[in-house]
């Protein structure tokens, strides 16, 4: 299998990537840098060796700390860059897990922000797996709760086609973006929350013009990737739960 690095000779005559796309169109003259490139060899049919390839749905993670992980932890994770509909932390390599997203584009995202991100104390590696699905266990096999099916989930952040939250996704940082945020709850009581969770608060913001809104900044990035997995969805009020990104913007 050629990489990117060694040029396919065709009847096309020498380029950077030569060769026959998918529909029988050459590919000569594609001048384009590793990402691009991929993108546009992958839409052609071409499978290149270690990169997406045919994009798919499914990552393979691994280097997690099994001591900590779950699948609820990877889905609300994972979940800041797609919607995650099944995850599978395999049975007999507790530090590894298969994420199936709803499209390509977001396991690609998802890749791309999380790939060697310190997560539980580890850094993880995120690549694309060779699966097309996560699959759920046949009746009958020992699975000890570590296979989830989030399709249902209420928890999705993109259900909605041109979903607003494609224009906020932003890569790890140590500021989360935290809203629905209710009237009747203080900054004082957002901090304690995260304190009594175990996360030290640096400096708290609510957005000036829209008070459910806020920024709340962590010690480190690793602090804000564990604040956000056991903070999202956290219960302020008997109708509000906490929702909480990355941000793009320090306090």
């Amino acid at each position: 299998m050629h990489g990117l690095g060694s040029p396919l000779t065709s009847p096309y005559g020498n380029s950077a990537v030569g060769g026959m796309g998918a529909a029988g169109m050459p590919l000569a003259g594609f001048q384009m840098p590793g990402a691009a490139a991929t993108t546009a060899l992958s839409a052609a049919g071409i499978r290149l060796a270690g990169t997406m390839g045919s994009a798919g749905c499914v990552l393979l993670v691994s280097n997690l700390n099994e001591e900590m992980v779950t699948p609820d932890a990877l889905f609300t994770l994972f979940g800041v860059y797609g919607d995650v509909q099944r995850v599978k932390i395999l049975y007999n390599k507790k530090d590894s897990a298969l994420i199936q997203m709803s499209e390509p584009h977001q396991a690609h995202l998802a890749m791309t922000h999380m790939d060697k991100l310190r997560v539980f104390g580890k850094q993880i590696r995120v690549m694309p797996s060779k699966h097309q699905t996560v699959q759920l266990p046949k009746e009958g096999q020992p699975d000890a709760g570590l296979t989830k099916d989030y399709s249902n989930s209420t928890l999705h952040r993109f259900k909605k086609p041109g979903s607003k939250n494609y224009q906020n996704i932003y890569p790890p940082s140590a500021t989360l973006h935290l809203s629905n945020i209710p009237p009747s709850v203080s900054e004082e009581e957002i901090k304690d929350a995260f304190t009594k969770n175990g996360f030290p608060v640096k400096a708290f913001k609510f957005f000036p013009k829209d008070r459910k809104m806020a920024l709340i900044q962590l010690p480190t990035v690793d602090d804000a990737v564990s604040a956000l997995i056991k903070m999202h969805n956290y219960q302020l009020s008997e109708s509000n739960h906490l929702r909480v990104s990355f941000s793009k913007s320090s306090i």
